[in-house]
């Protein structure tokens, strides 16, 4: 199956989800389109994402400068003070707007990897590339980021949509099966509430999903992506409702 692309349109954004096996390649082609005046690119990623992804990326975009940022992905890290050491790692290399930061790992990565990209110098250039798939199908959706505090989680964020998201499945090949089952009972979770065929289909797809099979586990992953938008989009037109009720 050839990489899908849908995308996220509303008011004030449009950017392209593209999914499937080795989507990675189409990075470099896709930055130099909707980043023409980047220069350097920061990564924010996961530990945990094997070496061979971190050295494709490397080889993918040698010809801008590079600074690559390792996260420990846990809640404790989820913090104000994570946040202020890349904004620091960020303003010592001379990054403006026109660059680019990239978020690579799960959900709590591209929340941090998010967060800074929101207020870094009001807002700099972000794609988010999610390696698990619970992070394809729902975090790496929405424009959702933050950080936790001593009150509570998720309480210090912003609303700040990525230029690009790729689900690149190869990402999946080495995902603990813990991880894959979590991931597909979100995609189970979306089809419930929206589409009964599709929750029919997943019935009977589910060991060639969680067995890592591409084509099926491409179309879950759209599908779900789809569905989550829906969802994101009803949102945003309340949030913007409750915004002019106020003012």
């Amino acid at each position: 199956m050839k990489n899908q692309i849908i995308n996220f349109k509303s008011k004030n954004h449009n950017y392209p989800i593209i999914i499937g096996k080795n989507s990675l390649k189409v990075l470099p082609k896709r930055i130099k389109s909707i980043c023409p005046g980047a220069k350097n690119i920061a990564f924010i990623v996961d530990k945990k994402v094997p070496f061979k992804f971190k050295a494709d990326l490397k080889r993918m975009l040698k010809s801008y400068n590079l600074l690559l940022l390792h996260f420990t992905a846990n809640e404790k890290n989820k913090s104000i003070k994570t946040v202020k050491y890349y904004l620091d790692k960020l303003l010592s290399h001379n990054f403006n707007r026109t660059d680019v930061v990239i978020g690579v790992g799960g959900g709590i990565t591209g929340d941090v990897a998010g967060f800074v990209s929101s207020i870094y110098k009001r807002g700099i250039n972000f794609i988010n590339i999610p390696s698990t798939l619970l992070a394809q199908v729902d975090a790496a959706i929405g424009g959702k980021t933050g950080v936790n505090s001593n009150f509570g989680k998720n309480l210090i964020g912003s609303f700040y949509q990525p230029k690009l998201v790729i689900n690149d499945i190869s990402f999946l090949d080495t995902l603990p099966k813990k991880e894959m089952i979590c991931g597909f009972a979100e995609i189970l979770k979306h089809s419930i509430i929206k589409d009964k065929l599709f929750f029919e289909w997943l019935s009977k797809k589910a060991k060639f999903i969680l067995a890592r099979n591409k084509n099926e586990l491409t179309y879950a992953i759209k599908k779900s992506c789809l569905i989550k938008i829906l969802i994101v989009k009803k949102y945003l037109q309340s949030y913007r409702s409750d915004v002019r009720d106020f003012s």
